[in-house]
């Protein structure tokens, strides 16, 4: 038997009613926002990633699903939306001023070639918002303010937002010289080895060496006065709108195109919810365009792990309006009239197919949740009505074939 690939998972009843409802609430939250959809092609010209993720990072060295087509073009599935995104403004001059602040949210599958784990699949799926144009503590804010709302509309209310501001331009080379001089007498993994000669930054992010960081250098310790005042202003603005933050001073976030702020926002088990922060040179290292931009992306099934474990459900239960039995031959015929009938009223029916008997369709109408069962045989044909089950009272009344519709409707 040919099963799914190792990494991939099939969504099926109720998970893909909670994935379908949850994407529905982050549409909803999206527009209140005035941020607008963006859909990329799931997979891109390789070189895409290489430029502006980072060579150096696990991403592109380690997970990226990179192939050759038919003309030895190299492309790779996309591993993040961020750059996609860049690219697609870029390519179609989105970035014209009349557009800005040009605020757009994806919502799809990415794909990384990665340990399987809880919450996290290597086709997996990644809501996304980006605001390209404005440059201020204000717009920031706002990034953050988005993602907190989204977690506290969904239901999730234990959580904290780690925040940090990225060292930038000469006060990074300081800062990197110095981490490297600490890092130097630090027992690190195989994998930290070769970041702190190809991309220092990056040992902070590791997740197996990561108790040992407690009292490595402060990188906000080194920003120039410009981004101190502008770093202050942000977390000023974010406690004027009642979100509180944990200063996470290694926190760096897995990709070379950030600049300036990052956050991340947590569960209490500490499973990381959502990420991001602003990249305001990636634009211009694609496209030579200079445009300021910020951003954060959702790991869906991390999201949906977390309302599981919290006893949260977004989407409704199962349920039918009305199931239909028949006991006839002509019955059978007439019951796909009346099923046309009732859903083109905009009730939910079902009825059998697979010729059960009564008492085995009676069961099929409770396991899909009906509120009602309506019989139909050659007597109720003949008497121009049917007989209908309320499954809640058990009652059974004789309803005229014209009054069904409104007898349903009724909440019968």
């Amino acid at each position: 038997m040919i099963q799914k690939p190792r990494g991939t998972e099939d969504l099926v009843d109720k998970k893909v009613k909670e994935f379908f409802a949850l994407e529905l609430i982050l549409r909803n939250i999206a527009d209140l926002y005035n941020y607008r959809e963006i859909r990329t092609p799931y997979f891109e010209s390789a070189d895409l990633f290489l430029r502006s993720v980072g060579q150096d990072t696990d991403i592109v060295s380690k997970e990226m699903y990179i192939f050759n087509d038919k003309k030895n073009r190299q492309l790779a599935l996309r591993p993040e939306g961020t750059a996609p995104t860049v690219r697609s403004i870029l390519e179609n001059k989105m970035y014209i001023n009349e557009n800005l602040p040009l605020k757009l949210f994806y919502f799809g599958s990415m794909f990384r070639y990665e340990r399987p784990q809880n919450g996290r699949q290597r086709q997996f799926n990644t809501f996304g918002v980006e605001m390209f144009g404005p440059k201020s503590p204000e717009a920031d804010s706002e990034t953050i303010c988005l993602a907190v709302h989204v977690l506290k509309t969904i239901g999730i209310e234990n959580f904290n937002v780690h925040l940090n501001y990225l060292v930038g331009e000469e006060q990074r080379k300081i800062y990197i010289k110095d981490l490297k001089d600490q890092l130097s007498s630090f027992e690190l993994c195989d994998d930290c080895k070769e970041r702190l000669e190809k991309n220092p930054l990056r040992v902070l992010d590791c997740k197996v060496d990561q108790d040992k960081f407690k009292n490595i250098k402060d990188m906000k310790e080194y920003l120039s006065d410009e981004d101190k005042k502008y770093y202050n202003d942000l977390k000023i603005n974010l406690k004027n709108i009642d979100i509180k933050i944990i200063e996470n001073k290694n926190l760096v976030r897995g990709l070379d195109y950030y600049t300036g702020f990052v956050f991340e926002i947590k569960d209490n088990n500490d499973l990381t919810l959502i990420g991001g922060g602003r990249y305001d040179k990636l634009v211009n290292e694609l496209g030579n365009v200079d445009l300021p931009a910020a951003g954060w992306g959702m790991g869906v099934e991390r999201i949906i792990l977390s309302l599981e474990k919290q006893n949260i459900f977004l989407s409704e239960e199962n349920y039918l309006d009305a199931y239909i039995v028949t006991l006839s031959s002509k019955s059978k015929q007439f019951a796909n009239i009346l099923m046309l009938m009732l859903r083109s009223a905009g009730l939910k029916v079902d009825g059998d197919f697979m010729n059960r008997s009564m008492k085995s369709a009676f069961k099929q109408a409770e396991k899909n949740n009906s509120k009602n069962i309506i019989i139909i045989g050659d007597n109720e044909l003949k008497e121009n009505n049917v007989v209908i089950k309320n499954q809640q009272t058990k009652d059974e009344k004789k309803v005229l074939f014209q009054d069904i519709v409104d007898y349903l409707m009724k909440g019968n």
